[in-house]
């Protein structure tokens, strides 16, 4: 035993090269590997360590169901979401359309199409935004009238009163006069209603050219040319402005349009002096001058048309109305009115005044009382009622009155009388009195600020609005001017009288005082201005509209 201990002892101490079995530490054979030991011993499977994995299939028959069933889902969600988002769509595009046809009504026996034509041209006009848009409503309007006039869309029974080409029209026959008598009331007002919105449209388009090379149209003072030495700059983000070399004008002129209206057939005078009046005013924008007073003389004569001439409304030499004729008629006192208007503006102040004075006393004897009418239907206030009449359509407006009864003191002719108040202020401020013209201002300010605030303005008829905001407008603005001038004036006088007076009038001169009459009046016209305010402005806010959504 000794022996076996100094052996080994000598074993360990003694150098040996070291081979690969000194070099590996003592390992368990079964779960290593078994070829380097010398005493084999059986291995276990379920012990190893696989070295390799095995391979899995990607598109095993559950898988590929599982994918079927995915892609299936992904599309019925997309074609669901896509679906909704369309029927809202199509829901709102209807929903717009009825508010519009709630606003700008139109004929019942038209097509839908003719029908959003004058809808859209309407709301082009006068849109909630307030980007006018005219160019877009001209050519609205314009296909409106064409379609009207077309026997294979909505013009069955219009027939031309002449065959006569125009070698400078676009559209040949498109300013021809036409027979319209034989089509029913609705239609014939729709069809004046249309013709007049592209005379309008045309008016705002006078001028637009067209480029040749980029087919562009633009306004006139962006035009680079020999006619325009000075153009307006281009906004930005704009093409570059139009050379007049490569232009044309785009649009007809409005005369067209006006002159087609007076030569159609079928038309009730009232329309007809409508649009005399709208062509007359035109022309003086023009500054021409004779036609206009040309064309005042043809509305006064369609106003008298059938009126007894042998004690006439008006002097036809002065234009004054005549007391002993009675009450002038709607269609005498605007075509009087209007033939006023032209004189004033043309510098006839003098043969105005008379006229003005007598249109205001025939308004103020008018009665208060609203003619007797067709009795109305009694509105119902049941829950069925109401959902009926929202999803029905709604009834086409009745006809205005023809013009030829007298009006009654609606507060629209209330502030015809206010207007007529301020222009007698203004050509008495400038000719004769100060004090007095100053004193008709006030009153035609104090007329107008009282019917608008005894009118809601929500629900009050478009019209009395707009003349009575007009003429509050109009009104502070001259009670602005007449007081500062008045001021002016007055400061003048009192240095020049203080630059007169002597060395003895020390003791006799009376300080001038700083808050006198013109400045006290300047705070009032100033107040009055921030108080009506809000009646010369819409101060509601405007619906829900998607497209706000989009913009910054």
């Amino acid at each position: 035993m000794r022996h076996r201990l100094v052996g080994r002892h000598v074993q360990v101490s003694t150098p040996r090269t070291p081979t690969l079995r000194t070099r590996l530490p003592c390992l368990r054979t079964f779960t290593h590997c078994t070829q380097l030991t010398t005493n084999s011993r059986p291995n276990l499977p379920f012990l190893a360590i696989p070295v390799t994995t095995n391979g899995v299939r990607n598109f095993t028959t559950e898988r590929r169901q599982w994918l079927k069933h995915e892609a299936k889902l992904a599309v019925r969600y997309t074609a669901s979401f896509w679906g909704l988002l369309a029927c809202f769509g199509v829901i709102l595009f209807f929903v717009n359309e009825e508010r519009l046809e709630q606003e700008y009504p139109t004929p019942h026996e038209w097509g839908w199409m003719t029908r959003k034509f004058l809808r859209d041209s309407n709301n082009s006009k006068t849109p909630k935004n307030g980007e006018v848009n005219w160019p877009w409503s001209f050519e609205l309007s314009r296909g409106l009238v064409l379609r009207l006039e077309d026997p294979k869309v909505d013009g069955q029974g219009v027939t031309k009163l002449t065959d006569r080409v125009d070698p400078e029209a676009e559209i040949p026959g498109e300013f021809n006069p036409c027979d319209i008598s034989g089509k029913s009331e609705e239609w014939r007002r729709g069809y004046f209603e249309a013709i007049m919105l592209a005379a309008k449209g045309a008016e705002h388009v006078d001028g637009w050219v067209r480029d040749l090379a980029r087919n562009i149209i633009s306004p006139p003072e962006f035009v680079i040319g020999p006619s325009n030495p000075r153009p307006t700059p281009i906004p930005p983000g704009q093409p570059h402005a139009p050379r007049e070399e490569d232009c044309e004008i785009a649009y007809p002129s409005a005369d067209n349009f006006y002159m087609k209206i007076l030569g159609t057939k079928g038309f009730t005078s009232r329309q007809k002096l409508e649009a005399t009046l709208e062509y007359a005013s035109y022309l003086e924008f023009k500054h021409q001058s004779e036609g206009a007073e040309a064309l005042y003389h043809l509305a006064l004569a369609e106003a008298t048309q059938g009126v007894d001439m042998s004690q006439p409304p008006y002097n036809p030499k002065t234009f004054v109305l005549n007391e002993k004729a009675g009450l002038p008629s709607q269609n005498v006192l605007d075509a009087v009115t209007a033939m006023a208007n032209f004189k004033a503006r043309s510098g006839k102040v003098d043969a105005a005044l008379p006229i003005y004075l007598s249109l205001l006393k025939a308004r103020r004897y008018l009665p208060n009382d609203p003619p007797p009418t067709v009795q109305l239907k009694t509105k119902s206030h049941s829950v069925l009622d109401k959902v009926a009449k929202t999803f029905s359509q709604a009834d086409y407006p009745p006809p205005p009155p023809d013009g030829t009864q007298p009006p009654w003191r609606s507060r629209h002719e209330r502030c015809q009388e206010a207007s007529l108040s301020l222009w007698i202020g203004e050509i008495l401020f400038s000719t004769s009195s100060k004090d007095d013209g100053l004193s008709w201002t006030r009153d035609s300010v104090d007329v107008a600020e009282e019917q608008l605030r005894n009118m809601d303005l929500l629900t009050a008829d478009n019209a009395a609005k707009a003349t009575c905001r007009e003429c509050l407008s109009a009104g502070l603005a001259n009670w602005g001017k007449m007081v500062k001038k008045l001021a002016k004036e007055e400061e003048l006088q009192q240095a020049k009288a203080s630059t007169q007076s002597g060395v003895f009038s020390f003791w006799s001169a009376t300080p001038p005082s700083a808050e006198d009459r013109w400045t006290a009046e300047e705070a009032v016209v100033r107040e009055r201005v921030r108080r009506t305010r809000e009646l010369i402005e819409d101060l509601t806010p405007a619906g829900p509209n998607i497209a706000s959504l989009f913009k910054a």
